[in-house]
């Protein structure tokens, strides 16, 4: 098993959920913005009214079960999670680097690569609790399984520019001040412009981010968001067919 390559491969892997699918990454104590020490959320030239659709729109996301489906240059993925059982099933696609297919099952994770040469075949486990505090991926957090509030907090500025739309900017450090990738985009990653879609059910249905201010091969990450409510069923692989994931693996994705 390259378990390098799949350890770096883990570090793609995060980062597509994290970024693509939330908006950006889970906010930790430790990733916290400098300020005054009153706790307060960062300042938002936010028009009170738009930030608070928005966020409401979000909000919905850690409420009912929901489909996803992730488009860019880069990455893309669809699949569905359930944020009340912490279930989900998500398939990524990274070009050369394979597909990757990611079972949750509360505590429990699968992984398992196709396409990439010296993998492993079987479903690899992980217990999500070992990841960190980002674990589950960043993709159901804890206490924020839609990733709704992460979202939110890194929200610059936002305006409605139609009914059901809007329009505004990102700032990455405020939820990810620490992270590597983060650091070595400087400036560009305090103002990274997105649009979101909301329903007549005031639903957030889709989420893009012009991820071509960070580097202009990587173009627009489109995040939509359907079938609210539908059940959602994941079934454990069979244990003949699974096997514990590499320490590198898992040290990868706790990151």
């Amino acid at each position: 098993m390259n378990t390098r390559r799949l350890a770096t491969t883990g570090v793609a892997i995060v980062a597509a959920l994290s970024l693509g699918l939330t908006g950006c990454g889970t906010k930790t104590d430790a990733d916290a913005p400098a300020g005054n020490g009153t706790g307060a959320a960062p300042a938002s030239s936010a028009p009170a009214d738009a930030r608070a659709e928005l966020s409401a729109a979000a909000q919905k996301l850690n409420q009912q079960s929901v489909r996803m489906e992730l488009k860019s240059a880069v990455v893309n993925g669809s699949g569905v999670m359930d944020p009340a059982t912490k279930t989900g099933d998500m398939t990524m696609k990274l070009g050369a680097e394979g597909t990757f297919r990611i079972l949750l099952l509360g505590d429990d994770a699968y992984l398992k690569i196709t396409g990439m040469q010296g993998m492993p075949k079987k479903w690899l486990h992980m217990d999500t609790t070992k990841l960190g505090k980002s674990g589950q991926f960043n993709l159901m957090p804890e206490g924020d399984p839609g990733g709704a509030k992460q979202m939110i907090e890194s929200v610059v500025d936002v305006e409605k520019t139609g009914t059901g739309s809007y329009a505004g900017t990102l700032d990455y450090t405020r939820t990810k001040a620490d992270d590597p990738s983060i650091k070595a985009l400087g400036e560009k990653a305090k103002a990274v412009p997105f649009t979101a879609k909301v329903d007549d059910q005031g639903r957030l249905v889709e989420f893009a981010i012009d991820t071509s201010v960070l580097h202009e091969s990587l173009g627009m990450m489109t995040t939509t968001y359907s079938d609210f409510g539908a059940p959602v069923t994941v079934k454990k692989p069979a244990a003949g067919d699974t096997q514990e994931a590499p320490q590198e693996l898992i040290e990868s994705m706790g990151s």
